[in-house]
């Protein structure tokens, strides 16, 4: 018989979450306890699946277990396979009910102010939509990507190119900004401004490691200046709005944080030219996973979202 028919018969959802569980745990006894089996249920689950795949998925010991290079390659994959399911589900609820739904989508510290607006206008039309958004960096969110853990990711792209495996449709451009506080000093001198003018600061800047920092950088040397110290450094994009708007300090951040979802009431960009620091912001999903239609949906808002704050969109080329 082929594996492919073998796999269909006999490889079971059931079995691929005992799997999981016994990894997780180290432990079949323990794994028996989380999913309310008896130990001998666990072992003829993960025996079951050995003899179908030919190979051993565990090491055993009087201490535990451990998965074998087999065991953790399909764990792993299971992942993805779960999630599918889940989201199969979600579709046929979504499609059942047109106003209800459930999205989980990623974005950036940054770009989440973006997704935030284009979450309240759709929870406005379909009150009953949930959404879970995940706010990490973009290498994080392209791995959850990956495991189809979330569908869509909203990230500044290093490139206007889709990464590998992915569809991207650049939203806008974005670039960095010099901002301040309404009310500071920095903000009520009407002349034009140049780096060295506030290069003393004090600043509060992202961590130089992070991926803003090489932009940052890259803005000052143009100017032959050097980053200046940070009196505070903080991958939190809050607490960055936050001390600027003091008036006690300023900030280099993407401009969108002062236009989306409104206009900033607190910050301001300061009139200093900063060069070659605009990246396209994408909207990337899986190239062999197909749009849910509340992943559909969300597109359209989001795409409302940027029409409104005046920004421009177009489609990039995949690989």
């Amino acid at each position: 018989m082929p594996l492919d028919d073998r796999l269909g018969r006999r490889i079971k959802l059931h079995n691929l979450r005992v799997l999981r569980e016994t990894i997780a745990t180290g432990s079949m006894a323990k794994a028996a306890r989380r999913l309310a089996m008896t130990q001998p249920a666990v072992s003829y689950a993960i025996k079951e699946m050995e003899q179908v795949l030919g190979v051993a998925l565990l090491h055993r010991s009087p201490q535990g277990v451990s998965p074998t290079v087999f065991g953790e390659s399909l764990a792993e994959r299971s992942i993805a396979i779960f999630n599918e399911l889940r989201q199969g589900i979600d579709d046929i609820a979504f499609l059942a009910d047109p106003t209800a739904g459930e999205l989980r989508i990623g974005a950036t510290p940054p770009m989440s102010a973006v997704a935030g607006a284009a979450i309240d206008r759709l929870i406005r039309r379909h009150p009953r939509m949930v959404f879970d958004l995940i706010v990490e960096p973009t290498e994080i969110l392209m791995i959850e990507l990956q495991r189809r853990g979330i569908e869509l990711v909203i990230s500044r792209m290093a490139e206007p190119i889709a990464p590998k495996g992915t569809m991207a449709e650049i939203l806008f451009h974005d670039r960095l900004a010099v901002i301040a506080g309404r009310r500071s000093r920095w903000a009520r001198k009407r002349q034009r401004l140049q780096l060295g003018d506030v290069v003393a600061g004090p600043w509060v800047l992202p961590p130089p490691e992070g991926f803003l920092g090489p932009m940052i950088r890259a803005a000052f040397e143009s100017q032959g200046l050097g980053v200046p110290r940070a009196s505070v450094t903080t991958a939190s994009t809050y607490t960055l709005a936050s001390l600027a708007a003091l008036g006690s300090f300023l900030t280099i951040h993407p401009e969108t944080m002062l236009r989306v979802p409104t206009e900033h009431p607190l910050l301001t960009a300061l009139p200093i030219a900063l060069s070659g620091v605009t990246n396209p912001i994408g909207l990337i999903r899986l190239k062999d996973r197909t749009p849910s239609p509340a992943a559909g949906l969300f597109a359209q808002e989001l795409r409302a979202v940027v029409k409104a704050a005046g920004l421009g969109r177009g489609r990039v080329p995949t690989r």
